[in-house]
């Protein structure tokens, strides 16, 4: 190969992880050859995940969609007719019109997340969808608990910058598999582990981060709350807190230590999973280490206690002193790096209808199938709602609707993309420009496009500001070019230094957020008391009982539980056109396994009163007796659902998010 014709391009990886990768691109004759870190950034120092490595596999699949098709043959079977893109614009305007004329914008439904997180394009629809009076999507599906229990006591207050772990003499990983969904903060784990530090991981099931923990606490699943409620009842009890800090820096806590000096330990058992001198040991442990790290994961508030759980892990961090700053000391959920004015993205204004009808995305299956009236026009980009979203068997049953026109706009042949009546070809985060700011650490970017589209490829910014014309709108928004938008966003931006301008080419590789907070406490630095009751009017933190997973009826039919933790090949379901004929596996204690007649290796059936699923048993005592945990969703086989065939619809306890880990099924032999 001709090494004058190679060049190499930086960009940032799009996906919906807390690392925000900076890559650097490895382009030949305008094809993007090879992906690898970036040794300039300053978080992920030139190191990626073996997804993205593999990325360019994505970027040029055979299940790529190049062209604007339209469906032929029935709804599900994925048989397409390429059209051109006058023909795609001007079916989709006259499908917007005829819909709006006769069942009005509440029966078009949008549905979009963080497919690509870069905040134009994930964004890039909303503009249009105000002019037209939409029904609006509460887009829940991910943090929306984990969210609302931070800003419930903290309100915009940014995370601890994982950086400060390195000095740390006790980091605790909860609910979060670094090893896999946070990779680069693994560097902090090793380096403070280098000076001394003990790891503690608290998880359901013994992940790749639990077998490098020097302690693990296998708690069930939602026992967090009780977990960290417990530690803080033994710190009080054995006067393991200092009230100075307590009375300086925080409010409320006398009626949370009455709660707690009031309710038996059977309870904090009992709802962590743990035995009771576990939970002492676990306390004595911090009280030992106030140079304490917590990094919280997200999907830990993904049941029915999921948002109180992260309340009472803030609370005990506060009692501890978490958030008073200083060396090795912090708490990181989301990092809250850069705040943003969404307004200028999306453009309210431009909604003449005040009054819209809200659908949670984690009720979608209820939306398509019973919503009155009924949604006509279902738009999807940025996401794969019969693979993500919960209770997928209705979710599938609603897109085989025949009164439903279906408009996706993708980049490969997912499944949902197999339902589409109108499918479009996006473009990939190496085709198209954005600004991209990470959740995990306090670095953002602004990119250009690595290369030139493939096929006939559309972001998602330019598909609707070319439909936007196609409808007749001039609105001044759907006249902007991506670089005025970008612009326009960037002056809003609150964490962005001082004097801040893009370079020439209209791109900056980083930059460091200015709320980044290291030495200095939460309250000297955003003058913010802690309050354990949280937001005005709000409780103190308390034990719940589960919801689904304590029902006694439900147990006596379907004893299994279940949660569905990500997988080291896939984020969410991206990545699963490159493995079809991998089902995936399911863990399954030895004892479960004897009981149910399962062995190692063989195809298995989970099911519930919602759906079923074929999985890979994989006997193992990594997971508790009683708990299957299926790591990733994989795209099945054509007629099947994947693993969120078993999940429910109901919503977390604040948030109102969804309750993936929160599944009882049965288990039996394919």
């Amino acid at each position: 190969m001709n090494s004058e014709k190679i060049v190499y391009k930086k960009t940032i990886c799009p996906l919906d992880c807390p690392d925000s990768c900076g890559l650097v691109a490895r382009v030949a004759a305008g094809k993007v050859v090879s992906l690898r870190g970036d040794p300039d950034h300053p978080y992920t120092r030139g190191t990626i995940c073996r997804k993205m490595s593999m990325y360019p596999r994505r970027l040029y699949s055979e299940n790529r969609v190049l062209y604007p098709m339209r469906r032929v043959g029935k709804k599900g079977e994925g048989n397409f007719q390429r059209i051109s893109w006058d023909e795609a614009l001007a079916l989709f305007a006259e499908k917007i019109t005829t819909c709006v004329e006769q069942f009005g914008g509440d029966a078009i439904l949008p549905y979009q997340y963080a497919g690509n997180m870069g905040v134009i394009n994930r964004n890039g629809g909303y503009g249009l969808y105000n002019k037209l009076g939409t029904s609006v999507i509460k887009e829940t599906i991910c943090s929306a608990a984990a969210g609302a229990g931070w800003s419930m006591h903290l309100g915009d207050v940014p995370g601890s910058p994982p950086e400060v772990a390195e000095d740390a003499r006790l980091i605790i990983a909860w609910g979060i598999n670094v090893k896999v969904s946070n990779v680069h903060f693994w560097r902090y784990i090793a380096a403070a582990k280098k000076k001394g530090a003990s790891l503690v991981v608290i998880d359901p099931y013994r992940n790749e981060t639990a077998a490098s923990a020097d302690l693990y606490l296998q708690i069930v699943p939602g026992g967090d709350g009780a977990l960290a409620l417990g530690a803080l009842k033994v710190l009080v009890e054995e006067e393991g807190i200092d009230r100075e800090v307590l009375a300086r820096e925080t409010e409320g806590f006398a009626e949370l230590e009455q709660y707690l000096e009031k309710t038996p330990w059977s309870a904090f058992s009992r709802l962590s999973g743990l035995a009771v001198g576990q939970i002492k040991s676990f306390a004595r442990l911090l009280a030992e280490h106030p140079k304490t790290f917590i990094r919280i994961g997200i999907g830990l508030s993904r049941n029915s206690r999921g948002g109180m759980s992260v309340r009472s892990i803030l609370a005990l961090g506060a009692a501890l002193g978490l958030f008073g700053g200083g060396e090795g000391r912090g708490i990181l959920l989301s990092s809250r790096a850069f705040n943003g004015d969404k307004n200028l993205v999306r453009f309210p204004e431009l909604a003449e209808k005040k009054e819209r009808r809200v659908v949670n995305m984690a009720h979608l299956g209820h939306a398509l199938t019973a919503l009155t009236p009924p949604v006509k026009l279902f738009i999807v980009y940025n996401c794969n709602p019969a693979s993500v979203a919960p209770d997928a068997s209705v979710v599938r049953q609603g897109l085989l609707r025949a009164d439903l026109f279906t408009v996706v706009h993708e980049q490969v042949l997912t499944p949902t993309a197999k339902y589409a009546d109108l499918l479009l070809p996006a473009t990939t985060f190496l085709e198209n420009r954005d600004v991209y700011a990470a959740y995990g650490h306090f670095q953002l970017g602004v990119v250009d496009k690595v290369i030139e589209p493939v096929g006939e490829a559309l972001s998602n910014f330019d598909l609707f500001q070319k439909l936007a014309r196609e409808l007749g709108y001039d609105d001044p928004p759907f006249c902007q070019s991506i670089d005025d938008r970008i612009a326009s966003y960037l002056q809003s931006v609150d964490g962005l230094p001082a004097g801040f301008t893009l370079d020439d080419g209209g791109t900056v590789d980083w930059v460091t957020s200015t709320r980044k907070r290291k030495a200095v406490s939460v309250f000297t630095r955003w003058g913010v008391r802690f309050s354990f009751h949280g937001a005005a009017g709000a409780a103190i933190p308390v034990l719940l009982e589960p919801d689904e997973s304590g029902n006694p009826d439900l147990l006596s039919r379907y004893p299994l539980h279940l949660i569905t933790p990500p997988h080291r090949d896939l984020l969410n379901s991206t990545f699963g056109e490159l493995y079809l004929k991998r089902p995936g596996d399911v863990l399954i204690h030895p004892a479960d396994a004897e009981k149910y007649g399962i062995t190692d290796g063989s195809r298995v059936r989970l099911r519930n009163f919602r759906g079923a699923t074929v999985r890979v048993a994989r006997i193992t005592e990594d997971t508790a007796e009683g708990l299957l945990v299926a790591e990733g969703i994989f795209w099945q086989p054509d007629g099947e659902v994947g693993i969120n065939a078993l999940t429910s619809q109901k919503l977390t306890d604040i948030g109102e998010g969804p309750t993936f880990h929160e599944s009882l099924v049965l288990l039996e032999p394919e």
